[in-house]
């Protein structure tokens, strides 16, 4: 089910992206987008067992910082791809590809096995990003 819902809300957060208006200012488009996370997250969290707020917002650290900020980061970076003319059948496509293969070395820094399968899974994925990138 968790995997059928990050489809899902992949999809549609790219459509959004996507659907965004040129003429707006992409970060007002970011506010709006965290002022909906915002109140949705709140209404989830209090639908959901927790601990006293503060307790529970005094378990965050630094991960949840960059998290927000890498959020930011993807997502204005995709309404730039798509504000400049990228496609919504590549473009995602490519940046996960490529998101796959940076995930591979950072694996490494996290002792996982980087195998034969997994460099011939990688080489695969760059050819994949040279077909999309020859259209």
């Amino acid at each position: 089910m968790p995997i059928t819902v990050a489809v899902f809300a992949n999809v549609l957060y790219h459509i959004a992206s996507k659907s965004i208006p040129a003429e707006q200012n992409a970060f007002m488009g970011l506010v709006v987008n965290y002022a909906t996370a915002l109140i949705a997250s709140a209404v989830l969290f209090f639908l959901t067992p927790h601990e006293k707020v503060l307790v529970e917002a005094a378990r965050s650290n630094l991960a949840c910082v960059l998290m927000g900020l890498s959020i930011t980061g993807v997502e204005v970076s995709f309404v730039m791809i798509y504000r400049a003319g990228g496609e919504l059948s590549t473009a995602s496509l490519i940046v996960n590809i490529l998101l796959a293969l940076a995930m591979l070395i950072v694996g490494g820094f996290y002792h996982e096995q980087i195998t034969a399968q997994k460099l011939f899974g990688a080489a695969l994925c760059i050819a994949g990003v040279i077909m999309l990138s020859l259209q």
